[in-house]
């Protein structure tokens, strides 16, 4: 909560073009974090300063891939209000006793291997409700950095073109790329080959980067997404 409220401020700050600045934001979130982490774990756990080091450093990746989710649904947010779309995600579609319209959702994505059905990975899951069954739009898939990673998106796509129901669901990933493995092309890394070939589109949420047809600023997003509705 406490990193979604200092992004809010910086959004206040630099406007749209605080999603371009993404990395610069998390830079100095981590550092913040990092020095109350430690300095927490040592006094609460008696832990040395390597050791709580280490557990901070796997603590802030989980904080910094669920805060990312949040700071891009805010981006989305208003234009889904604006078009009746709803957002979702899988972890919330795992549950148990879903109301029908997400019962109905996560039916729409479900992926079949033979005896069993699995979903694929969904950071944010933009649909539309319908009378009958929902109209999904689009899967966002969200990384930090990739770390030979990279497939994990690409091959839920590939999987979904496999059926006539899921075929047209457009999947997009959407990645400040701190490790630069998809922001250039000379020459291009393997991250940047397989996604750029793979998904509908990739969006970097930072300043520098070689673009493409298929590669583009995050604040070509909206305008994408329009374009589907």
């Amino acid at each position: 909560m406490v990193i979604l409220e200092n992004f809010r401020k910086f959004k206040e700050e630099y406007g749209k073009e605080a999603f371009k600045r993404i990395n610069e934001f998390f830079q100095k979130e981590e550092e913040i974090f990092y020095k109350n982490k430690i300095k927490e774990l040592m006094e609460t756990r008696n832990l040395s300063k390597r050791e709580a080091t280490i557990k901070a450093r796997q603590s802030w990746v989980a904080t910094i891939g669920r805060n990312l989710e949040k700071i891009f649904e805010i981006m989305i947010v208003d234009f889904c209000e604006e078009n009746n779309l709803y957002i979702t995600n899988d972890r919330i579609l795992k549950r148990n006793n879903l109301p029908r319209d997400l019962d109905l959702v996560k039916r729409a994505i479900l992926v079949d291997f033979g005896n069993y059905s699995l979903l694929p990975d969904g950071d944010l899951i933009i649909y539309k409700k319908n009378k009958d069954f929902p109209e999904i739009i689009a899967i966002l898939s969200i990384k930090n950095s990739f770390r030979e990673r990279y497939t994990e998106t690409p091959y839920w796509k590939l999987k979904l073109l496999q059926s006539d129901i899921t075929k047209h669901i457009k999947v997009m990933m959407i990645t400040p790329d701190r490790d630069n493995e998809v922001s250039f092309i000379n020459p291009p890394r393997k991250a940047r080959i397989i996604l750029e070939y793979e998904l509908d589109g990739i969006y970097l949420a930072k300043k520098k980067f070689d673009k493409s047809k298929k590669v583009k600023s995050i604040s070509k997003l909206i305008e994408d997404l329009r374009k589907l509705i």
